[in-house]
Order: C-alpha cells, then structure tokens, then sequence
C-alpha cells in the first residue's frame, strides 16, 4: 500500500464512527489534507512527514489519554505551510477548530488538538498542558533521531523547502533553529522518546550545525 493510500486509510478510520458524514464528506476532508500536504513545495512537510509520525503514534498510542484527538491534531498540524508566513500554526489549528466542528466533536476536546498544533510553534510545552502534548510534540521531532543518512535527507529537503532564501540567510536562520533544540537540557519531553531518540538527535542536529557552518548541507 502506498504512502498516500495508508495515510488516507488512517485518517478515515478516525470517521468511521462518525455516522452523520456521508462517504463524499469524508472523501472531501482526505481531499483536503491530500491537496495541501502534496503541494509542490513541500519536500520535507509533506505526506511522507505525516507516515512517519503515524509509525511512531502507534508506538505511543496506548499512553495516551485522548489518542484520536492526537490523530486528529497530526493530520491537521501542518495544512498550512508557507515559509514565509509566522501564522501557519494558527491558520492550520483555525481550520482543524472548523473541521472538527463540522463532526461535532465536543469543544473541550478541539481545544486540546488545538493545543496540540500550537505548541509545535516553540515545541515547548505551556505550565498547564494537556498530558498528550508532550507526547505530540516528541512525535513531531523524532525524525531527528533518524539513521544519519536518513536525517541528512531530512536536512536536505528542509532546505530545499526554503530555496528562495539566500544560502547566508538560510545558514543563519536555520542554525538558529538548531541551536533552539538543543539549548533544552532535553529535546524530547517524554521518557520514551528521550530513551530512544535523544542522543542520536543530539548528534545529527550538532553535525548539522557543523555543517552549515563550514557551508555545506546548503
């Protein structure tokens, strides 16, 4: 089954219970994420981004308090992805609010997958965050525990996302970026990630420090 064929899959069963949506409304939701995850810009935020967060929600489902909602929150967390824009957080979590909306999914609960999209802004958590923030957030960013040829991939198609930037004015912004990680005392919230991913994260963002410093990875 291909990539396109699983994510889909996945985001339908969330609707199967759902029995006021008709098949061409969910048919249109799928077209939706499809439509804006496949834009032509996207190397890295794209379809493949969401598979692979999938694989390691399953990882984690059972620990969480509200796991649909999660699901939900990672189908919806990058719709929009402008690297121009400051505002793609809160338009992409605007059009989750309305989404779920539409399928009657109590308030108390879109607040919680909003929640869960904002904080993908900073990726720190707030003091009163829901439980299963820090369990998104650490799914969001476990690509940078990947095999080093596997990140550097990931490396190479974050930068391809901002080719219309200079090679200094990515340099900077992306050290920048970076540095942002790994100034935490962890990067990754949870115990499981932190076991499993933090120090090969540790590694593969200093390398790519060092490399963009010496002019390389751009």
């Amino acid at each position: 089954m291909k990539i396109e064929e699983k994510c889909k899959s996945r985001f339908q069963a969330l609707l199967q219970d759902n029995k006021d949506i008709s098949v061409s409304q969910k048919d249109s939701l799928w077209e939706e994420i499809r439509s804006h995850y496949s834009e032509p810009h996207r190397t890295y935020h794209s379809l493949n981004h969401l598979y692979q967060m999938l694989g390691e929600f399953d990882s984690v489902s059972k620990e969480l308090q509200d796991p649909e909602i999660a699901l939900f929150a990672l189908f919806y967390h990058d719709l929009i992805y402008d690297v121009t824009s400051k505002t793609n957080e809160e338009e992409s979590a605007k059009i989750a609010k309305d989404r779920l909306s539409e399928l009657g999914i109590s308030q108390e609960r879109i607040e919680i997958c909003i929640e869960h999209i904002l904080a993908t802004k900073s990726h720190r958590l707030g003091d009163k965050c829901h439980p299963d923030t820090s369990f998104f957030l650490d799914i969001d960013i476990s690509i940078l525990g990947s095999e080093e040829s596997k990140y550097y991939k990931y490396a190479k198609n974050i930068r391809k996302e901002y080719s219309i930037f200079s090679s200094e004015d990515y340099q900077k912004g992306r050290i920048q970026v970076l540095n942002h990680f790994i100034e935490n005392i962890r990067l990754f919230h949870t115990d499981f990630f932190f076991d499993e991913y933090e120090m090969r994260s540790r590694h593969n963002v200093k390398l790519e420090i060092h490399s963009l410093q010496k002019g390389e990875l751009i």
